[in-house]
């Protein structure tokens, strides 16, 4: 935890040595102080220690104030320093200039003692609260994105309860997910645009993507053998009923449903074919959203390499020489060209995650209790 009590620390920048010497007379006592006679020394020194408070001088030989200021004002590691000019010089224009770059104070010279320990001492409180403001905001929203991913993890295992012969389905295609879609962050491509916030948001709804399937009756889902042209019709339907499913969170959510609005497109486009011959709405090309043609990738070649009681599982090899043969019909092209080079890694997730290792022993109504 951050010691919120430590002596604070101020660097000092000023070309004249007494105006230093008076300002370490005056503030010694409540904080812990450092000098620089340049704004050319001072950038020296924050690139080893970043203070709490900076007083600046603004008329310097070299590098003036208004330049250094500048200067941390475009450097993430030094713009949240709360920088307070002293400075003889006098006037509304440079007044408001100092301000405009972005200082929080502006004192005339010759000091005051009891101006420059009011104005630093409001100072560094105001940063010590903002500091420990964001701490926290940091805390609770770290919380809430634990208790997100359990939610996540438990509406999760409640599909593979439901549907036990897809085993450690979910977690493999959440790991596929993740490998596109990072890839995709990485290359950065003009056609594949993403943010990091989609990114994490596409990555956790993948969890999602069958969570349709909990409306499906058990005497199809669980069928052994092939189904029927009506209960295939029945099955289409997980996409749209997995979107039913969030869409009152949605509307009741409204601008803070961005997480779930990214699962709702996924659940309910992953089925959907580049030519627009898949279900439920027949979009093509460009209509899929990104979210269901990543997850389509995924979610094909996690079925072709698995085992089903009606089917043999596919090695790496063969299951890959499907989707590249169903390029531009099943899948899109340009991301299937693009996410080639990470292909290698889909084999070693399947392994990591094996179906025998997941499934639930689901308990029969006649076992007698322990």
């Amino acid at each position: 935890m951050k010691d919120y009590f430590a002596k604070k620390t101020i660097l000092m920048v000023d070309d004249d040595p007494n105006n230093l010497r008076l300002l370490q007379e005056i503030l010694q006592d409540e904080y812990k102080l450092y000098a620089a006679l340049s704004a050319e020394r001072a950038l020296k020194f924050l690139e080893k220690m970043i203070p709490n408070l900076i007083l600046l001088d603004i008329e310097m030989p070299g590098m003036s104030g208004y330049a250094m200021i500048q200067r941390l004002k475009s450097d993430y590691r030094w713009i949240d320093i709360p920088v307070i000019f002293l400075t003889g010089i006098e006037g509304r224009k440079s007044e408001q200039k100092a301000f405009e770059l972005g200082a929080v104070d502006y004192v005339l010279k010759p000091i005051s003692t009891n101006v420059v320990r009011a104005r630093v001492s409001l100072h560094i409180e105001l940063q010590t609260h903002r500091v420990a403001l964001e701490d926290m905001v940091y805390k609770k929203t770290e919380q809430l994105n634990k208790t997100q991913d359990s939610v996540l993890e438990m509406l999760a295992n409640v599909t593979s309860i439901r549907d036990n012969e897809t085993g450690a389905h979910i977690k493999r295609t959440t790991g596929y997910v993740e490998l596109l879609v990072n890839n995709l962050i990485r290359i950065k491509h003009e056609d594949y645009i993403i943010t990091q916030e989609f990114a994490e948001n596409l990555i956790k709804s993948a969890k999602l993507h069958d969570i349709g399937k909990v409306a499906v009756p058990d005497i199809i889902l669980h069928k052994p053998t092939k189904l029927t042209d009506f209960e295939f019709d029945v099955i289409k339907k997980h996409t749209v009923f997995g979107a039913y499913i969030l869409d009152q969170a949605i509307n009741e959510l409204g601008d803070d449903s961005y997480f779930l609005y990214i699962a709702r497109q996924l659940i309910v486009s992953h089925h959907e074919k580049w030519n627009g011959k898949g279900y439920p709405y027949g979009l093509s090309g460009g209509e899929i959203p990104l979210a269901g043609r990543i997850m389509a990738v995924a979610d094909v070649y996690d079925a072709l390499v698995s085992e089903r009681p009606y089917k043999a599982p596919m090695s790496h090899e063969e299951a890959f020489e499907i989707i590249l043969k169903d390029s531009g019909t099943h899948f899109d092209p340009h991301l299937l060209e693009l996410s080639a080079p990470i292909f290698p890694g889909f084999a070693e997730i399947a392994k990591a995650y094996k179906d025998e290792n997941y499934r639930f022993k689901m308990l029969s109504t006649d076992e007698e209790d322990d």
